[in-house]
């Protein structure tokens, strides 16, 4: 599975809000009425491949959608500031609008929390075609991490929520060792932490648990944080 598909399976895709009895996790936005008037229908035919990729009304229309009902999370074009993943790292292709179509569609909600609603009966296929083909066209390779230790935290997606200096939508990992600094149970509380999830520590946004990544691994990405993630 692609890096960038393993990027979003933590956070949202594309965040909006409709009447649910589920904790939202991050800010509310109402879905916002996309005109799909000018792009060729699609009908009933469920596609799994963009069938607008590089049409520049798709582009046009996807703009316009995009920052109504994405970019509150998201970022202007694209850029994100954080609190959901970065768009412009999602690959271009079969695999991925796959998973891109599936996600707007059902959305994402982890231990009770909305972290997307699902936009199924909300927004065409034409609409979120659009979209997508409007992210296409801010497409930008991801840097790989040169530290051996961030390439670990990005393979168990903590790089999705974390930085090392720059507090995203989690701690930045040098605020959690400045915290816990003369704590000597440290490593072993951050571990059940980690292991466990939840809110409250560091704001309201949950932290998914982290159960299935190797023991092993969450373990070495502790103690590399509590010493200074260096």
């Amino acid at each position: 599975m692609h890096a960038a598909i393993r990027l979003l399976v933590l956070p949202a895709l594309l965040m909006g809000s409709f009447a649910a009895p589920i904790v939202h996790a991050h800010g509310d936005v109402t879905p916002q009425a996309v005109d799909v008037s000018t792009l060729k229908p699609l009908g009933e035919q469920k596609y799994d491949e963009n069938p607008y990729r590089g049409d520049k009304e798709a582009i046009r229309i996807g703009t316009s959608a995009y920052n109504q009902n994405c970019a509150r999370c998201h970022g202007l074009e694209a850029i994100s500031g954080g609190i959901a993943p970065d768009l412009r790292k999602l690959d271009i292709d079969k695999e991925t609008d796959i998973y891109f179509l599936q996600s707007v569609l059902r959305g994402k909600v982890r231990n009770g929390a909305v972290y997307m609603p699902p936009f199924q009966g909300i927004m065409s296929q034409e609409a979120i075609w659009a979209i997508r083909s409007y992210l296409d066209t801010r497409h930008e390779e991801e840097e790989a991490p040169v530290n051996p230790m961030e390439a670990l935290a990005k393979k168990a997606t903590c790089l999705s929520c974390h930085a090392v200096d720059t507090r995203g939508v989690g701690p930045a990992y040098r605020e959690v060792a400045k915290k816990y600094a003369k704590d000597k149970n440290a490593e072993a509380k951050l571990l059940a932490k980690v292991k466990k999830g939840g809110a409250g520590s560091w704001g309201k946004v949950p932290m998914p648990p982290m159960a299935a990544v190797p023991e092993e691994d969450l373990k070495s990405l502790i103690k590399w944080i509590v010493a200074g993630a260096q």
